[in-house]
């Protein structure tokens, strides 16, 4: 029996138009996820990761080609529509933290479940223990800026799987830590991911994470590349 993947993207183009100067980002991106697939995105600055990112979360369209998430099209989708994929089967995770700073970190993890329909009492039990589960179960009702670097982005990490998603993007989620922190952020969310069966994408990078992945993949010149193998 063949597994649906929980990402297709098939000949994505993008071309930004600054003045009278257009400027060709993604030229026929295609990228395969499969359930629980853990894939690491690298490329130069500029190269279009964040762009092939947006595209694929339905935050900005593609000028050509078709985002399927597990199965549906989030392409042809309407601005609602959209939105709903990304609620029913998407987390995300960025270099900011983009936490709700005048919420606690146990409150910054229930919206997201409120919005799903989970009562406020559920909410704050699987909250706690998410938080439990990257380390903080100790700070749970501490506001983000009263956290570290390190911290706010493991809540980040638990927000992004608190509603159990089949797809994780992450951009640079450990780009504004330090070497040690971002290796046990990455642990944590890699550790989590692997427990929940998630399938995930990172752009990074660095590369001393790449251990971590099932797949690398690069963004050159508007494509998706493997990773070259190192002689």
């Amino acid at each position: 029996m063949t597994t649906q993947p929980v990402l297709s993207a098939t000949d994505i183009h993008k071309t930004y138009v600054t003045g009278d100067r257009s400027v060709p980002v993604l030229q026929g991106a295609e990228l395969v996820l499969q359930p629980g697939e853990r894939v690491a995105l690298l490329g130069p600055s500029g190269s279009g990761k964040s762009s092939l990112l947006h595209i694929l979360a339905g935050l900005d369209s593609a000028d050509q080609g078709e985002v399927l998430i597990a199965g549906e099209s989030m392409s042809k989708a309407s601005s609602e529509g959209r939105a709903i994929l990304r609620r029913t089967y998407m987390g995300f995770v960025y270099q900011m933290h983009h936490l709700l700073p005048e919420f606690t970190a146990l409150e910054n993890l229930s919206i997201p479940q409120r919005l799903h329909g989970v009562g406020k009492a559920a909410a704050d039990v699987i909250s706690a223990d998410w938080l439990m589960k990257v380390g903080l179960g100790h700070r749970t009702e501490h506001l983000p800026g009263a956290l570290s670097g390190g911290e706010r982005q493991r809540v980040a990490v638990a927000r992004a799987l608190v509603n159990q998603p089949r797809l994780v993007l992450a951009d640079e989620p450990t780009g504004n830590l330090d070497q040690a922190t971002a290796q046990e952020v990455m642990a944590v969310l890699v550790d989590l991911s692997r427990q929940a069966e998630v399938a995930f994408m990172v752009v990074t990078h660095d590369r001393t994470h790449l251990h971590h992945f099932d797949r690398v993949i690069v963004l050159d010149h508007g494509k998706i590349l493997a990773e070259p193998t190192m002689s």
